[in-house]
């Protein structure tokens, strides 16, 4: 992985410093490790680059907002298949979600379910979905490389580890656990808020009776 400047981001992006910052204030910001924010600022990485290419990808699909909640929710995934493109050249590697059942009430899929890894394997994976929206990494690393040398900024590296290095199980394990940390807090906030709910109309009830 490469250290990158903003202004290098913004070049190979090709995005103007205001609509990125209008983007990032309307909350739709992808980028490495879950975050829409760098770990330092305006220090970022070439990962950003693919989490930013692959929420531009989802867009026109899912809408903006949709497309970055998928992208920040599910690094493990596409990170995964962006180690298996860089290592292995002689196919193409994908970040796919499978949209299964179709809601009516709330007019959302029923399950949807996400997945990485060759046609043949995602298709495999997601064989009984209604509809698969995929989006080809392979394709997407070369285009930012390709980007990238036009601006004379080299991405010629590997974007992440590759599958046999102990790193790459590493960084996508250590997600996942920070993952189904924050949906814990969030069911325990839910849990708790529940019975606040519950309690405010009686405590109002009685205030009126006195």
């Amino acid at each position: 992985m490469r250290a990158l400047t903003r202004d290098q981001l913004l070049t190979v992006m090709g995005m103007t410093s205001g609509g990125f910052d209008a983007q990032q204030r309307a909350g739709h910001v992808a980028l490495a490790f879950g975050s829409p924010h760098p770990a330092m600022p305006g220090r970022y990485c070439d990962l950003d680059l693919v989490g930013l290419a692959i929420a531009n990808g989802l867009a026109p699909t899912l809408g903006r907002p949709t497309a970055t909640t998928v992208t920040l929710g599910f690094f493990d995934q596409w990170v995964a298949a962006v180690g298996q493109a860089d290592a292995d050249t002689s196919q193409n590697y994908f970040f796919a979600i499978g949209l299964f059942g179709w809601n009516e009430d709330q007019k959302h899929p029923q399950e949807i379910v996400v997945t990485h890894g060759t046609s043949e394997q995602i298709m495999d994976d997601l064989r009984h979905a209604g509809s698969v929206i995929a989006v080809n990494i392979t394709d997407v690393i070369g285009r930012l490389r390709a980007k990238g040398r036009a601006a004379g900024i080299d991405l010629s590296q590997p974007f992440f580890f590759p599958p046999d290095h102990e790193r790459y199980f590493q960084v996508i394990s250590e997600f996942e656990a920070e993952r189904e940390a924050r949906l814990a807090r969030l069911r325990r906030d839910k849990e708790m808020a529940a019975p606040q709910r519950v309690c405010q109309p009686r405590r109002h009830q009685a205030g009126s009776e006195i």
